[in-house]
């Protein structure tokens, strides 16, 4: 069985290597599209044009990869089937932003309710159970509440995977760890059906890390952001469905830094900015790492600016992730952790924002 796991695995990384190679070598066929030329941009810290369909090789890698595990188990291609075809309006929303510059936030996020709808429908993806009986009895008992519960947190994580896409390797390696964490838990309950699309999409996020971390040769993009955010969402969704004995605050405990990062966006934006919540700045807690952290960080350790921000941001996602792999069946431990990484996350967004020293070097 584990075998069966590492060569679906392997398959699919070296198919989203491939992609991404291919990417590379005929970039001036498609870069008048694909390549990433705005450097001055609010969100921007690179300072040469780097094409940002990198979502194309991340689609590549698990499409052949789940093609590669139907041909060992074809009575268990329903799962990659259906996540395929829910991923598409996301991942395509996102995509066309990419190459065209065009797609709204609004309308990228829209998309994303859809592909969780079509995943609630045909994947049973649905939340019904928040650990606290009288909320489940009242609220999600309630005719379209469980959907529409779905359909903000698939939405929300999606959208979410998308803000802190951020410096080189950042949401690839926040990925992996929290695909590390689900495969721990998944190990512990014997979970042995959703493992090897666990390792379908780490391979293809690996095949991808190495063009994407420490140089930025190629990007994820809005349509490789979004999809690794769905399918996520689908699988922590999945994966507390078919375990009651996991706490459903698992998920959100592991993927804390994406998720507390954009509610504290929003709160910041609309209530003490007075502006639009889905406005892009440069005040993310990444964006403020770089400037005030990465710098001397990386002269002492010899790796670029841009690829120190993202290790540091790892160890800041570590700090709910930890908690997250060693309290998964307790809901109580699980909710202290979460509160807890949201006073850290704010204590250390707030220390960065009013002191320390600012570098404004961008670096590739």
């Amino acid at each position: 069985m584990i075998w069966e796991f590492l060569y679906a695995g392997l398959v699919a990384m070296a198919a989203a290597m491939f992609a991404s190679w291919l990417i590379l070598v005929t970039r001036k066929m498609h870069g008048e599209y694909s390549l990433d030329h705005d450097t001055k941009g609010v969100q921007k810290y690179h300072t040469v044009a780097v094409p940002r369909i990198g979502g194309i090789a991340l689609f590549t890698g698990l499409a052949v990869g789940s093609i590669f595990h139907g041909l060992q188990a074809d009575d268990q291609l329903h799962l990659s089937k259906w996540a395929g075809v829910a991923a598409l309006p996301v991942f395509l929303g996102g995509l066309v932003e990419d190459v065209s510059k065009k797609m709204s936030a609004r309308d990228r996020l829209l998309l994303a309710f859809l592909s969780a709808a079509i995943g609630y429908y045909e994947l049973g993806i649905g939340l019904h159970s928040v650990g606290w009986e009288a909320f489940d009895q009242r609220f999600l008992g309630q005719p379209g509440a469980s959907l529409i519960l779905t359909l903000v947190m698939v939405g929300g994580v999606a959208h979410s995977t998308n803000i802190i896409d951020g410096f080189h390797g950042l949401l690839i390696g926040v990925a992996l760890l929290v695909l590390g964490a689900f495969f721990w838990v998944m190990i512990k309950v014997n979970e042995h059906f959703l493992v090897i699309y666990t390792m379908i999409l780490f391979g293809s996020l690996a095949g991808i890390f190495i063009f994407n971390f420490p140089k930025g040769k190629l990007f994820l993009g809005d349509g490789g952001a979004y999809l690794i955010g769905f399918l996520l969402a689908v699988l922590a969704l999945l994966l507390v469905n078919r375990h009651p004995r996991i706490s459903p605050w698992f998920p959100l405990l592991v993927m804390a830094y994406p998720v507390v990062e954009t509610i504290f966006s929003i709160i910041r934006k609309k209530i003490f900015e007075r502006r639009q919540a889905m406005a892009p700045d440069e005040k993310h807690l990444h964006m403020l790492v770089f400037e005030r952290l990465s710098a001397p960080i990386g002269r002492a350790i010899h790796l670029n600016q841009n690829a120190v921000t993202s290790v540091v941001m790892w160890l800041v996602a570590l700090v709910s992730i930890v908690p997250g792999v060693l309290f998964w069946d307790n809901t109580v431990a699980c909710l202290v952790a979460f509160c807890g990484f949201c006073f850290f996350y704010t204590f250390l967004y707030i220390s960065l924002s009013s002191g320390g020293k600012k570098f404004d070097q961008k670096v590739t």
